[in-house]
């Protein structure tokens, strides 16, 4: 028998050094006699192993065997190798039985061909694998076990609706948690972390227990910061739902949410920079969290405008005297600083801009602000959950998205990967040239000439010139004109015979005033937006609301407006999500957390322009 190790770049090599040996010699050897048939059942069952048997010797014995029971001996093997975690070894042994010409031992080694994707960090096969099983072609012994893999990998993978789609299949299955009791903290979680038109999604086809799980997702969202309707809520889906968990048994998260006192301020005041340049912006947030507070369904709370552009200690006697609980503001980077250090400031606080690193951390500050850099982050992680390891960056020459594109660039590089490729432009021209030099189209065209230059004069040579294929993915950062220029201009330089080379952007590129001839040259471009800009459902109704009183604002007042209609709801949040940080809040502005150090979190939704038209989409 011979043993090696499998590198993931040299993969089937390695496998068919490895069993090759062991799966085609049967006929070398002399046959084992009274080798009997093996029932069909037997391999529905779990796969028994003598107790701390050596997987190496399982897989040596397998050897002794032929057909069916020699593959049977080998799934034992892997399961051995998988739990004594001789990962290269499992892995090579359920590579090859994939390809088994009985059907049975292909269905049982699905689920441990997954853990040993997983556990040999091969994350792009596991994916594959996932996406093309059918989970109703497996053996039913093996279905929860596959879920419960599964689910934790798009857990990992930070991909929540998937995550949260098989738990509530796996829990439908169990419909306890005894056999994975980390099962109801972990859909608890990765439902926490779901947008409102996920959760939608979820509701089709979900059986009775799912939808209870569904409801209570959405009614600790909707009296979130509000304890006593909260309690009252969950009584009256316990009624609803009585095979459920009863409340010591519910998740973990959810219990410290309902013993919690949150944030519950009578009289919050309002920095704004009411007066000088920055009128309009806070004007804007004013609106929006007045919007907010008329919505609002606790007890009264009495907003208190002041202008930020005062001194320092004339803001700081107003708030003493109007004997405020709670904070929202300043929004200028300067004042920021400047009340966020101050020692005699003992009202909890929402700065509306981000944490200064080298400030000390304080547990009543926190800060929220539209952060690019929350775009940077989450596209290095789509395109690490895509599997992509040549991305490119193209960046405006301005100081945002240069600064994106080096966020970009520091993420990516901690995830493990190589320096992507970083161009910037500042005009038409110059923008042209760098997709051609990125593309080394013109190194194609001179190979085509130097080629057709040996020819001679009397032969013609037909030949395109051919696009670089080592490129996975373009990330653009610029403005809606710029992207309109981009895109129709790498369409036609990417060979019409090579794959789609995707193109992503972000918020920047978006313009809500775009019309369907615009739309078109942007085919095929995907990008982060808030959720408001984007009209998603959710929103529909405020938005409505909103284009009636506020018809002339443009698209920065607009997010503005939004945000302060966020911040004002996430003041009866902070806390809870300060103690839970798995805790997330479906805002105007984005799937909002909050991070160790008091800095609300960002994840913004996907869009995307097909056939001429814009729709939302789920990435990945």
């Amino acid at each position: 028998m011979v043993l090696c190790n499998v590198n993931s770049s040299k993969l089937k090599t390695l496998l068919f050094l490895c069993l090759s040996g062991l799966l085609t010699s049967c006929a070398q050897q002399p046959a084992t006699p009274a080798a009997g048939p093996i029932a069909t059942n037997a391999i529905e069952q779990p796969l028994a192993m003598p107790a701390m048997a050596d997987a190496r010797d399982i897989y040596q014995k397998a050897g002794d065997y032929q057909g069916e029971a020699r593959q049977i001996h080998l799934l034992r093997a892997a399961q051995a190798a998988l739990q004594q975690q001789q990962y290269p070894l499992a892995l090579a042994i359920c590579y090859t039985l994939a390809n088994s010409e009985y059907k049975l031992v292909r269905q049982r080694n699905t689920v441990l061909l997954l853990q040993a994707y997983l556990a040999n960090n091969e994350i792009e096969r596991a994916n594959l694998l996932l996406e093309q099983t059918n989970i109703d072609s497996l053996p039913k012994a093996d279905i929860s076990t596959y879920l419960w893999q599964g689910s934790q990998f798009y857990a990992q993978q930070q991909r929540s609706l998937a995550a949260s789609s098989w738990l509530l299949q796996l829990d439908q299955l169990q419909q306890s948690n005894s056999a994975y009791p980390a099962l109801w903290d972990l859909l608890w979680q990765q439902l926490t972390t779901l947008n409102q038109n996920n959760l939608t999604t979820l509701r089709t086809n979900a059986t009775n227990r799912n939808l209870a799980w569904l409801n209570l997702a959405e009614l600790s969202r909707l009296h979130i910061g509000q304890q006593q309707a909260l309690q009252q809520a969950l009584a009256d889906w316990h009624r609803r739902y009585p095979f459920m968990p009863k409340s010591a048994a519910l998740p973990a998260a959810l219990q410290q949410l309902l013993q919690l006192t949150p944030y519950q301020p009578s009289r919050i005041a309002v920095l704004l920079p009411f007066s000088g340049n920055f009128r309009a912006h806070a004007k804007a947030l004013q609106a929006g969290l007045i919007s907010a507070a008329s919505q609002y369904k606790g007890e009264p709370v009495q907003l208190l405008f002041i202008d930020s552009q005062q001194t320092p200690a004339q803001i700081t006697e107003a708030l003493q005297q109007q004997q405020v609980d709670f904070v929202i503001g300043p929004l200028l980077r300067d004042q920021v600083d400047i009340f966020s250090q101050q020692a005699d400031w003992p009202w909890p606080t929402l700065f509306l801009n981000s944490r200064n690193p080298a400030q000390e951390k304080r547990d009543n500050h926190f800060f929220f602000a539209l952060s690019m850099e929350d775009e940077a982050s989450q596209m290095a992680q789509l395109f690490q959950q895509k599997s992509y390891h040549k991305p490119v960056v193209i960046s405006a020459r301005n100081n945002i998205s240069q600064r994106m594109q080096q966020h970009f660039a520091s993420q990516w590089q901690a995830m493990g990967y190589a320096a992507p490729e970083l161009y910037q432009f500042s005009a038409k021209a110059e923008l042209e040239a760098i997709v051609s030099n990125l593309l080394e189209l013109d190194a194609s065209q001179s190979r085509i000439r130097n080629v057709s230059s040996l020819l001679g004069s009397n032969t013609k040579l037909e030949a395109e010139p051919h696009s670089r294929l080592d490129i996975d993915a373009i990330y653009l950062l610029a403005d809606p004109v710029q992207t309109r220029l981009f895109k129709p201009y790498v369409d036609v330089a990417v060979n019409q015979t090579a794959p789609r080379l995707p193109v992503y952007a972000s918020s920047r590129s978006f313009s809500t005033s775009l019309d369907r001839n615009e739309q078109r040259d942007l085919n095929g471009l995907t990008f982060t937006e808030m959720p408001w800009m984007l009209g998603e459902q959710s929103s529909v109704l405020l938005r409505e609301q909103y284009q009636q009183l506020f018809s002339e604002q443009d698209e920065v007042l607009q997010r503005l407006f939004a945000m302060g209609h966020d911040a004002y709801q996430l003041v009866a949040r902070l806390k809870q999500q300060q103690y839970l940080p798995a805790l997330v809040f479906s805002g105007l502005t984005g799937q909002l957390s909050l991070d160790a150090n008091g800095s609300i979190v960002r994840r913004l939704s996907w869009a995307s322009y097909r056939n001429n038209r814009l729709i939302t989409v789920q990435e990945p």
